[in-house]
Protein backbone atom coordinates (compact mmCIF):
# COMPACT_ATOMS: atom_id res chain seq x y z
CA UNK A 1 0.00 0.00 0.00
CA UNK A 2 0.92 3.86 -0.69
CA UNK A 3 2.25 6.14 2.16
CA UNK A 4 0.16 8.48 3.28
CA UNK A 5 0.75 11.70 6.06
CA UNK A 6 -2.25 13.77 7.91
CA UNK A 7 -2.54 17.06 8.64
CA UNK A 8 -5.39 18.12 10.26
CA UNK A 9 -6.12 22.10 10.68
CA UNK A 10 -8.03 23.79 13.13
CA UNK A 11 -9.25 26.97 11.29
CA UNK A 12 -11.12 29.80 12.42
CA UNK A 13 -13.92 28.88 9.91
CA UNK A 14 -13.20 25.25 8.91
CA UNK A 15 -11.82 21.78 10.48
CA UNK A 16 -10.09 19.96 7.49
CA UNK A 17 -8.02 16.42 7.51
CA UNK A 18 -5.89 16.59 4.42
CA UNK A 19 -3.62 14.00 3.19
CA UNK A 20 -0.54 14.70 1.39
CA UNK A 21 2.05 11.53 0.00
CA UNK A 22 5.70 11.57 0.55
CA UNK A 23 5.69 14.11 -2.41
CA UNK A 24 3.84 16.55 -0.36
CA UNK A 25 0.48 15.74 -3.73
CA UNK A 26 -2.51 15.92 -2.04
CA UNK A 27 -4.24 13.03 -1.83
CA UNK A 28 -7.63 13.30 -0.23
CA UNK A 29 -9.60 16.33 1.73
CA UNK A 30 -12.74 16.48 3.91
CA UNK A 31 -14.03 20.17 5.95
CA UNK A 32 -16.77 21.04 8.07
CA UNK A 33 -17.53 24.13 9.49
CA UNK A 34 -15.81 24.87 12.61
CA UNK A 35 -18.45 24.85 15.31
CA UNK A 36 -18.35 28.47 16.74
CA UNK A 37 -20.84 30.07 19.07
CA UNK A 38 -20.45 34.28 18.44
CA UNK A 39 -21.69 36.16 21.36
CA UNK A 40 -23.59 39.00 21.89
CA UNK A 41 -20.35 41.54 22.95
CA UNK A 42 -19.17 40.45 18.81
CA UNK A 43 -16.63 37.51 20.62
CA UNK A 44 -17.00 33.75 19.99
CA UNK A 45 -16.46 30.20 21.87
CA UNK A 46 -16.05 26.89 21.16
CA UNK A 47 -16.84 23.47 22.85
CA UNK A 48 -13.63 21.71 23.33
CA UNK A 49 -15.87 18.14 22.44
CA UNK A 50 -17.73 19.84 19.59
CA UNK A 51 -14.46 20.58 18.08
CA UNK A 52 -13.13 17.22 18.64
CA UNK A 53 -15.90 15.89 16.99
CA UNK A 54 -15.71 17.79 13.75
CA UNK A 55 -12.10 16.78 14.06
CA UNK A 56 -13.27 12.87 14.02
CA UNK A 57 -15.83 13.40 11.46
CA UNK A 58 -13.01 14.76 8.81
CA UNK A 59 -10.29 12.56 9.14
CA UNK A 60 -12.58 9.08 9.59
CA UNK A 61 -13.65 10.57 5.58
CA UNK A 62 -9.90 11.07 4.77
CA UNK A 63 -9.46 7.51 6.31
CA UNK A 64 -12.09 5.89 4.72
CA UNK A 65 -11.40 7.05 1.26
CA UNK A 66 -7.68 6.78 1.82
CA UNK A 67 -8.44 2.81 2.48
CA UNK A 68 -10.45 2.71 -0.71
CA UNK A 69 -7.47 3.90 -2.83
CA UNK A 70 -5.13 1.88 -1.62
CA UNK A 71 -3.49 3.65 0.86
CA UNK A 72 -1.76 3.35 4.69
CA UNK A 73 -1.76 6.02 6.96
CA UNK A 74 2.12 6.66 8.39
CA UNK A 75 1.54 9.98 10.54
CA UNK A 76 -0.69 12.43 11.66
CA UNK A 77 -0.38 15.96 13.22
CA UNK A 78 -2.16 18.92 13.85
CA UNK A 79 -2.50 22.89 13.06
CA UNK A 80 -4.23 25.46 14.97
CA UNK A 81 -5.60 28.80 15.31
CA UNK A 82 -3.01 30.02 17.59
CA UNK A 83 -4.47 32.38 20.72
CA UNK A 84 -7.24 29.89 21.71
CA UNK A 85 -7.05 26.97 24.60
CA UNK A 86 -8.79 24.65 26.69
CA UNK A 87 -8.94 24.72 30.75
CA UNK A 88 -9.01 20.46 31.78
CA UNK A 89 -9.75 19.08 34.75
CA UNK A 90 -7.40 16.20 36.32
CA UNK A 91 -8.75 13.54 34.65
CA UNK A 92 -8.18 15.66 30.67
CA UNK A 93 -11.98 16.59 30.10
CA UNK A 94 -13.23 20.34 29.44
CA UNK A 95 -14.34 22.31 32.01
CA UNK A 96 -15.05 25.38 30.46
CA UNK A 97 -15.31 26.98 26.70
CA UNK A 98 -12.61 28.03 24.44
CA UNK A 99 -12.19 31.52 24.29
CA UNK A 100 -12.00 32.25 20.31
CA UNK A 101 -8.51 34.38 19.53
CA UNK A 102 -9.82 37.23 18.52
CA UNK A 103 -12.59 37.64 21.25
CA UNK A 104 -11.77 41.11 22.89
CA UNK A 105 -13.42 40.58 26.27
CA UNK A 106 -9.41 40.20 27.45
CA UNK A 107 -9.21 43.54 27.18
CA UNK A 108 -8.59 44.53 30.59
CA UNK A 109 -6.88 41.60 31.59
CA UNK A 110 -4.24 43.25 29.16
CA UNK A 111 -4.44 46.46 31.21
CA UNK A 112 -3.53 44.46 34.33
CA UNK A 113 -0.92 42.47 32.99
CA UNK A 114 1.17 46.06 31.57
CA UNK A 115 0.59 47.52 35.02
CA UNK A 116 1.90 44.59 37.05
CA UNK A 117 3.51 41.91 35.17
CA UNK A 118 4.76 44.84 32.72
CA UNK A 119 4.84 45.78 29.16
CA UNK A 120 9.23 45.98 29.08
CA UNK A 121 9.52 42.72 30.85
CA UNK A 122 7.36 41.06 28.61
CA UNK A 123 9.04 42.17 25.80
CA UNK A 124 12.14 41.27 27.06
CA UNK A 125 11.37 37.67 27.95
CA UNK A 126 8.96 36.72 25.59
CA UNK A 127 10.11 39.02 22.90
CA UNK A 128 6.66 40.59 21.86
CA UNK A 129 4.51 43.18 23.60
CA UNK A 130 1.65 42.57 25.65
CA UNK A 131 -1.67 41.62 23.85
CA UNK A 132 -5.17 41.20 24.86
CA UNK A 133 -5.86 37.64 22.60
CA UNK A 134 -2.71 35.87 23.84
CA UNK A 135 -3.34 32.87 26.31
CA UNK A 136 -1.81 34.79 29.02
CA UNK A 137 -4.77 36.74 29.31
CA UNK A 138 -7.28 34.55 28.47
CA UNK A 139 -5.81 32.19 31.92
CA UNK A 140 -6.00 35.67 33.64
CA UNK A 141 -10.11 36.39 32.47
CA UNK A 142 -10.54 32.69 33.27
CA UNK A 143 -9.55 32.81 36.83
CA UNK A 144 -11.19 36.01 37.45
CA UNK A 145 -14.53 35.39 35.69
CA UNK A 146 -15.14 31.86 36.39
CA UNK A 147 -13.40 31.26 39.18
CA UNK A 148 -14.63 27.36 39.67
CA UNK A 149 -13.87 26.48 36.64
CA UNK A 150 -10.12 27.43 37.24
CA UNK A 151 -10.35 25.59 40.34
CA UNK A 152 -10.90 22.87 38.59
CA UNK A 153 -8.59 23.24 36.49
CA UNK A 154 -5.68 21.62 35.91
CA UNK A 155 -3.60 21.73 32.79
CA UNK A 156 -4.07 24.62 29.44
CA UNK A 157 -3.87 23.05 26.18
CA UNK A 158 -4.02 24.95 22.72
CA UNK A 159 -5.68 23.64 20.26
CA UNK A 160 -3.39 21.75 18.54
CA UNK A 161 -2.55 20.16 21.66
CA UNK A 162 -5.65 19.51 22.79
CA UNK A 163 -6.30 17.10 19.15
CA UNK A 164 -3.00 15.98 19.96
CA UNK A 165 -3.85 14.92 23.70
CA UNK A 166 -7.14 13.34 22.43
CA UNK A 167 -5.81 11.53 19.84
CA UNK A 168 -2.20 9.92 21.98
CA UNK A 169 -3.32 10.55 26.08
CA UNK A 170 -0.27 12.86 26.19
CA UNK A 171 -0.14 16.65 26.66
CA UNK A 172 2.26 18.64 25.00
CA UNK A 173 3.24 22.21 23.69
CA UNK A 174 5.08 23.10 20.68
CA UNK A 175 7.40 26.27 20.66
CA UNK A 176 5.14 28.10 18.26
CA UNK A 177 1.69 27.99 19.69
CA UNK A 178 3.70 28.88 23.49
CA UNK A 179 5.02 31.50 21.67
CA UNK A 180 1.29 32.89 21.37
CA UNK A 181 0.88 33.15 25.59
CA UNK A 182 2.94 35.76 26.97
CA UNK A 183 4.89 33.12 28.99
CA UNK A 184 7.23 31.71 26.97
CA UNK A 185 11.00 32.83 27.27
CA UNK A 186 11.80 32.63 24.10
CA UNK A 187 15.62 32.79 23.94
CA UNK A 188 15.56 29.78 26.51
CA UNK A 189 12.61 28.11 24.77
CA UNK A 190 10.96 27.31 28.48
CA UNK A 191 8.36 28.70 30.42
CA UNK A 192 9.19 31.99 31.97
CA UNK A 193 8.84 31.44 35.88
CA UNK A 194 9.50 35.44 36.17
CA UNK A 195 6.36 36.08 33.70
CA UNK A 196 4.21 33.13 35.71
CA UNK A 197 5.51 34.40 39.33
CA UNK A 198 4.86 38.03 38.17
CA UNK A 199 1.44 37.31 36.99
CA UNK A 200 0.20 34.47 39.39
CA UNK A 201 -0.21 31.84 36.54
CA UNK A 202 0.63 27.90 37.87
CA UNK A 203 3.46 26.47 36.03
CA UNK A 204 2.07 23.23 36.17
CA UNK A 205 -1.08 24.32 34.36
CA UNK A 206 0.97 24.45 31.23
CA UNK A 207 2.41 21.29 29.41
CA UNK A 208 5.64 20.35 28.63
CA UNK A 209 7.56 21.93 26.03
CA UNK A 210 8.40 19.93 22.86
CA UNK A 211 9.85 20.68 18.95
CA UNK A 212 7.56 20.61 16.16
CA UNK A 213 7.75 17.59 14.56
CA UNK A 214 8.87 15.68 17.59
CA UNK A 215 6.76 12.25 18.63
CA UNK A 216 4.14 13.24 21.01
CA UNK A 217 2.89 10.01 21.34
CA UNK A 218 0.81 7.15 19.24
CA UNK A 219 -2.78 7.02 18.14
CA UNK A 220 -4.47 5.26 21.07
CA UNK A 221 -7.17 2.45 20.78
CA UNK A 222 -10.06 4.83 22.06
CA UNK A 223 -8.89 7.56 19.41
CA UNK A 224 -8.53 5.27 16.76
CA UNK A 225 -12.43 3.96 16.84
CA UNK A 226 -13.29 7.33 17.45
CA UNK A 227 -11.28 9.01 13.96
CA UNK A 228 -10.71 6.37 12.29
CA UNK A 229 -7.21 6.46 12.27
CA UNK A 230 -4.95 2.66 12.51
CA UNK A 231 -4.11 2.60 16.35
CA UNK A 232 -0.53 3.07 17.27
CA UNK A 233 0.89 5.49 14.05
CA UNK A 234 3.09 8.83 15.61
CA UNK A 235 1.36 11.84 16.22
CA UNK A 236 4.06 14.34 15.65
CA UNK A 237 3.84 17.99 17.83
CA UNK A 238 2.28 20.91 15.08
CA UNK A 239 2.00 24.02 15.59
CA UNK A 240 0.30 27.07 14.91
CA UNK A 241 -1.51 27.35 11.60
CA UNK A 242 0.15 30.46 9.67
CA UNK A 243 3.93 28.86 10.92
CA UNK A 244 2.82 25.54 9.48
CA UNK A 245 2.42 27.37 6.43
CA UNK A 246 5.55 28.82 6.23
CA UNK A 247 7.02 25.65 6.70
CA UNK A 248 4.74 24.14 3.92
CA UNK A 249 5.46 26.77 1.37
CA UNK A 250 9.28 26.44 2.12
CA UNK A 251 9.69 30.13 3.96
CA UNK A 252 12.17 29.07 6.57
CA UNK A 253 15.06 31.09 5.96
CA UNK A 254 16.00 34.66 6.82
CA UNK A 255 14.25 37.42 4.20
CA UNK A 256 11.43 35.22 3.39
CA UNK A 257 7.84 36.27 3.86
CA UNK A 258 4.29 34.55 4.14
CA UNK A 259 1.12 36.40 3.66
CA UNK A 260 -1.18 34.37 5.23
CA UNK A 261 -4.59 35.90 3.04
CA UNK A 262 -7.44 34.47 5.03
CA UNK A 263 -10.20 36.09 7.16
CA UNK A 264 -7.51 37.97 8.74
CA UNK A 265 -4.34 38.64 7.29
CA UNK A 266 -0.92 37.66 8.76
CA UNK A 267 2.61 38.53 7.82
CA UNK A 268 5.06 36.29 8.63
CA UNK A 269 8.80 37.23 8.07
CA UNK A 270 11.60 34.76 9.18
CA UNK A 271 14.28 36.05 10.89
CA UNK A 272 17.61 34.71 12.52
CA UNK A 273 17.28 34.70 16.34
CA UNK A 274 15.52 37.60 18.79
CA UNK A 275 16.22 40.86 17.61
CA UNK A 276 18.49 42.10 20.08
CA UNK A 277 18.48 46.11 18.86
CA UNK A 278 15.01 46.79 20.10
CA UNK A 279 13.36 47.88 16.81
CA UNK A 280 11.20 44.99 16.15
CA UNK A 281 9.50 45.55 19.73
CA UNK A 282 9.30 49.21 19.30
CA UNK A 283 7.56 48.72 16.38
CA UNK A 284 5.10 46.71 18.14
CA UNK A 285 5.70 43.55 16.05
CA UNK A 286 5.60 40.77 17.97
CA UNK A 287 8.21 37.35 17.66
CA UNK A 288 7.74 33.70 18.23
CA UNK A 289 9.72 30.68 17.52
CA UNK A 290 9.16 28.78 14.03
CA UNK A 291 8.19 25.06 13.69
CA UNK A 292 11.46 24.91 11.82
CA UNK A 293 14.27 24.49 14.30
CA UNK A 294 16.18 27.28 15.21
CA UNK A 295 14.19 29.74 13.37
CA UNK A 296 12.54 32.79 14.65
CA UNK A 297 9.97 35.03 12.91
CA UNK A 298 8.38 38.72 13.33
CA UNK A 299 4.94 38.56 12.65
CA UNK A 300 2.54 41.23 12.33
CA UNK A 301 -1.24 41.34 10.74
CA UNK A 302 -4.57 42.40 9.85
CA UNK A 303 -7.86 41.84 11.81
CA UNK A 304 -9.81 41.45 9.71
CA UNK A 305 -7.89 41.52 6.59
CA UNK A 306 -9.21 39.75 3.50
CA UNK A 307 -12.65 38.98 5.35
CA UNK A 308 -13.40 42.61 4.96
CA UNK A 309 -14.18 41.87 1.19
CA UNK A 310 -16.80 39.23 1.50
CA UNK A 311 -18.47 41.09 4.19
CA UNK A 312 -18.93 43.91 1.80
CA UNK A 313 -20.12 41.61 -1.26
CA UNK A 314 -22.64 40.18 1.55
CA UNK A 315 -23.66 43.53 2.97
CA UNK A 316 -24.94 44.07 -0.42
CA UNK A 317 -26.47 40.82 -0.72
CA UNK A 318 -24.59 39.97 -4.14
CA UNK A 319 -23.03 37.27 -6.11
CA UNK A 320 -19.06 37.53 -6.47
CA UNK A 321 -19.58 38.45 -10.54
CA UNK A 322 -22.36 40.86 -9.59
CA UNK A 323 -19.55 42.62 -6.39
CA UNK A 324 -16.55 42.51 -8.35
CA UNK A 325 -17.85 45.14 -10.80
CA UNK A 326 -18.97 47.59 -8.77
CA UNK A 327 -17.05 50.34 -6.89
CA UNK A 328 -17.65 49.31 -3.41
CA UNK A 329 -15.39 46.21 -4.61
CA UNK A 330 -12.95 48.73 -5.93
CA UNK A 331 -13.07 50.39 -2.74
CA UNK A 332 -12.34 47.56 -0.26
CA UNK A 333 -9.85 45.53 -2.27
CA UNK A 334 -8.10 48.65 -2.23
CA UNK A 335 -8.73 49.60 1.77
CA UNK A 336 -7.09 46.26 1.82
CA UNK A 337 -4.04 46.16 0.08
CA UNK A 338 -3.32 49.50 1.68
CA UNK A 339 -3.71 48.60 4.88
CA UNK A 340 -1.71 45.31 4.41
CA UNK A 341 1.37 47.47 2.76
CA UNK A 342 1.48 49.81 6.00
CA UNK A 343 1.73 46.45 7.97
CA UNK A 344 4.64 44.92 5.35
CA UNK A 345 6.52 48.33 5.42
CA UNK A 346 6.53 48.42 9.41
CA UNK A 347 8.05 45.05 9.50
CA UNK A 348 10.97 45.06 7.26
CA UNK A 349 11.78 48.75 8.49
CA UNK A 350 11.77 47.06 12.02
CA UNK A 351 13.47 44.15 11.17
CA UNK A 352 15.81 46.15 9.25
CA UNK A 353 15.37 44.54 6.05
CA UNK A 354 14.80 46.49 2.45
CA UNK A 355 13.83 43.50 0.55
CA UNK A 356 11.73 40.29 0.73
CA UNK A 357 10.92 36.99 -0.49
CA UNK A 358 7.00 37.58 -0.58
CA UNK A 359 4.87 33.76 -1.02
CA UNK A 360 1.13 34.91 -0.23
CA UNK A 361 -1.28 31.79 0.96
CA UNK A 362 -4.68 31.26 1.34
CA UNK A 363 -7.90 32.35 -0.06
CA UNK A 364 -7.09 35.82 -0.10
CA UNK A 365 -4.49 35.16 -2.68
CA UNK A 366 -6.58 33.24 -5.13
CA UNK A 367 -7.91 37.34 -5.53
CA UNK A 368 -6.21 38.39 -8.70
CA UNK A 369 -7.54 41.92 -8.38
CA UNK A 370 -6.37 42.17 -4.59
CA UNK A 371 -2.50 40.63 -5.39
CA UNK A 372 -2.05 43.23 -8.62
CA UNK A 373 -3.27 46.07 -6.10
CA UNK A 374 -0.43 44.72 -3.41
CA UNK A 375 2.22 43.90 -5.51
CA UNK A 376 1.77 47.76 -7.38
CA UNK A 377 1.82 48.77 -4.13
CA UNK A 378 4.69 47.31 -2.93
CA UNK A 379 7.19 47.32 -6.00
CA UNK A 380 7.81 43.85 -5.25
CA UNK A 381 6.42 40.33 -7.08
CA UNK A 382 4.32 38.35 -5.62
CA UNK A 383 4.45 34.59 -5.55
CA UNK A 384 1.41 32.86 -5.00
CA UNK A 385 1.62 29.50 -3.79
CA UNK A 386 -0.57 26.46 -5.97
CA UNK A 387 -0.54 25.02 -2.54
CA UNK A 388 -4.18 25.31 -1.46
CA UNK A 389 -3.95 23.89 2.08
CA UNK A 390 -0.68 25.06 3.26
CA UNK A 391 -1.29 24.79 7.05
CA UNK A 392 -2.57 20.82 6.48
CA UNK A 393 0.65 20.29 4.64
CA UNK A 394 2.91 22.10 7.25
CA UNK A 395 1.30 19.74 9.66
CA UNK A 396 1.84 16.67 7.30
CA UNK A 397 5.11 17.14 7.14
CA UNK A 398 5.60 17.35 10.69
CA UNK A 399 4.03 14.58 11.22
CA UNK A 400 5.77 12.87 8.81
CA UNK A 401 9.14 14.04 10.99
CA UNK A 402 7.75 12.39 13.89
CA UNK A 403 7.69 9.32 11.65
CA UNK A 404 11.26 9.76 10.76
CA UNK A 405 12.11 9.90 14.35
CA UNK A 406 13.20 13.82 14.50
CA UNK A 407 14.90 14.50 17.35
CA UNK A 408 13.99 18.90 17.55
CA UNK A 409 17.79 19.30 16.55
Amino acid sequence: MAEAFIGLDLGTTGVKAVAFDSDDRQLALSTVPTPTHPTTAGGAEYDADELWAAACEVLRAVAEELAASGHWIESVATASMAEAGVLLDGKGRPVAPIIAWFDKRTEPQLEWWREVVGAERTLAIAATPPRAVFGGAKMLWTREKTPDAWQAGRHWLNMADWAAFRLTGTMATDYSLASRTMLLDLRARQWSDELLDASGLDRSRLAPLIQSGERVGQVTATASAESGLPTGIPVGAGGQDDICAALALGVTEPGMMVDSMGTAEAFVLVIDGVDESGRIGAAGVGQGAHVEPGRNYAMTGLAPGVGRIDDARRNLGLSWNEFLVTPAADEVIESVAVDGQERIDLLLSAAGISDVHHIATGGGSRNERLIERKQALGGRAIHVADETEAAALGAAILGRRALEGFNGK
